[in-house]
């Protein structure tokens, strides 16, 4: 008889027959954090038990860096994240993790921003309600391919922020829990900056 995983044990169910708090969009704005600006040394992360559901990661930017934001329209709907579940070769669950955003113009300003988002890896935060969703958390997302053609598209681009094809996230999104109760919003209003402490 085979023994039943530990890692897909259901500890909980969910009653969507009557939803009224759901929210259905994510706010218009991400914040993207160079990976190498994130203290992996003390990253935390949720351990779920028998009695509790945890699927979070607590971490803080090394002194003196922050994350960037960019920022659209409320009233539209370009910034999203989503993912893709699949199995690798050896049979193992993987996801890829993938953030949609909105970029503008031609700025050198802006051709900075892509060729950053071209070369670089990143982790992305996106909130949604009072939740703070963090993508690509322990391998990174960079740019898919994509045309940028600001006549057709009135001005700007949709850019999708992606895991690489071999190098996929062994977990789902995770949602943000600040050092500070309750602080998840903050963090993220204040980009997660950690300022260099004054002398």
């Amino acid at each position: 008889m085979a023994v039943t995983s530990v890692c897909g044990t259901l500890r909980n169910g969910q009653d969507n027959s009557c939803p009224t708090t759901i929210k259905r969009k994510y706010y218009q704005q991400a914040v993207i954090i160079n990976r190498t600006s994130i203290n992996y040394t003390d990253a935390v992360y949720g351990v779920p038990t028998e009695e509790e559901c945890a699927y979070n990661v607590q971490f803080a930017l090394k002194t003196g860096e922050t994350g960037y934001r960019i920022s659209g329209s409320e009233q539209g709907s370009s910034f999203k994240g989503f993912y893709d579940k699949s199995l690798s070769d050896l049979g193992n669950v993987q996801y890829a993790h993938q953030v949609q955003l909105l970029i503008m113009g031609i700025s050198e300003e802006t051709k900075c921003i892509l060729n950053a988002l071209d070369q670089g890896s990143f982790v992305v935060a996106l909130q949604n309600g009072d939740i703070v969703e963090i993508f690509g958390f322990n391998n990174g997302l960079g740019t898919g391919d994509y045309t940028y053609d600001v006549q057709e598209n009135g001005g700007g681009t949709l850019i999708t922020l992606t895991s690489a094809e071999d190098n996929n996230e062994s977990k789902l999104p995770m949602v943000y829990k600040s050092e500070t109760t309750g602080g998840e919003i903050a963090d993220f209003d204040a980009l997660f900056a950690n300022t260099a402490p004054s002398v």
